[in-house]
């Protein structure tokens, strides 16, 4: 059975949890290990709850001749470079994500203890590297890029029991009518998995900073957000990134979007947060009431209260009231408490 959290590093992602923010690096280190321990030091500092890499091997990805065989094998780290810098993302406290793209990848990951693999959409037609993922026994965030849901079917039963759908357009940068956060809960419900925003918007673009606001709001699991150190570089990935000092504002409009969205209303019979005051009136006495009188109707007003003590009793509640005795003297105006009848 599916789980519906999941553990990721010290944080945990999932149905009754924050929405976990993932600061996504891509390619945007340029092939630099230095530039990627930088950005893990710059996520944590943004507010990020976890950090993610492209781990691949260009000879494994693209064929000889295809025409972005230079651009990858320029940006692909080493081996001695990804233990370095997996194991620094780790002692940072940070969660840990790889998208691993070929058998050699997802053992280098699995051998520097990440906590989360993740599969990029154009494979989840790739069995052999989901079922690889899914015995990693590790939380498998399956991208789902547009693809058909039959595919993602596919791919959910080899995933595992800790799985979860990362949802978003797999063109970027993208606009703003191609995110489709209505389909985050609609996917939560059909495949009783957390759901997640890959957010592919310009990291340019003022909006770039409240979608992922609003995809939390829409009940998202997790956001994970393209980031880079220097947008004026234009370097890999740069497109749907967004600059530290964005990253971080951006974190707050969610967080505070979580704030607005609020708790569910309680079913009846449990017990939710205090209601607030204002506006809220109770029983109290509309002229002077005798010790010992009975209580009717006319002698009865709803009004509000001061808010510095204590609430009384409901005009929902007034058939509790009419008809029984006042235990003690009831002051013209004085609010009406359960104690004052006998």
């Amino acid at each position: 059975m599916r789980k519906a959290a999941l553990p990721l590093g010290t944080r945990t992602l999932g149905e009754g949890h924050p929405c976990l923010v993932v600061a996504r690096v891509g390619s945007a280190h340029e092939g630099s290990p230095e530039s990627a321990l930088r950005m893990i030091e710059a996520a944590f500092k943004m507010g990020a709850d976890a950090i993610a890499f492209e781990v691949f091997r260009a000879e494994s990805l693209v064929v000889r001749r295809h025409p972005r065989r230079r651009d990858l094998e320029a940006v692909e780290l080493s081996e001695e470079d990804w233990r370095r810098v997996l194991g620094a993302a780790r002692a940072s406290g940070l969660g840990v994500v790889a998208e691993v793209f070929d058998a050699p990848s997802l053992e280098r990951a699995v051998a520097s203890e990440v906590h989360a693999l993740q599969v990029h959409p154009g494979d989840l037609e790739n069995p052999d590297l989901v079922r690889g993922m899914a015995g990693a026994r590790r939380p498998v965030l399956l991208g789902t890029g547009g693809r058909p849901e039959a595919l993602v079917r596919d791919a959910l039963s080899l995933a595992g029991e800790e799985v979860a759908l990362v949802h978003g357009s797999p063109d970027v940068p993208a606009p703003a009518e191609e995110l489709r956060l209505r389909e985050l809960g609609a996917a939560r419900e059909r495949f009783r998995v957390p759901v997640g925003l890959a957010d592919p918007t310009d990291g340019g673009s003022a909006f770039a900073l409240v979608a992922p606001a609003l995809a939390a709001a829409h009940g998202a699991d997790f956001v994970e957000k393209h980031f880079t150190l220097d947008r004026s570089r234009k370097g890999p990935d740069y497109a749907p990134s967004l600059s530290p000092e964005d990253f971080y504002r951006m974190v707050e409009l969610l967080r505070q979007a979580e704030r607005a969205r609020g708790e569910l209303v309680p079913a009846e019979g449990t017990e939710g947060r205090p209601a607030g005051r204002a506006g809220r009136r109770s029983i109290v006495a509309g002229a002077l009431i005798a010790r010992g009188e009975v209580l009717l109707a006319p002698m009865l007003a709803f009004k509000r209260t001061d808010e510095r003590f204590e609430a009384g009793l409901s005009p929902k509640d007034a058939h509790r009231v009419i008809g029984r005795r006042a235990a003690r003297p009831i002051q013209a105006e004085e609010t009406i408490r359960e104690d004052m009848l006998e």
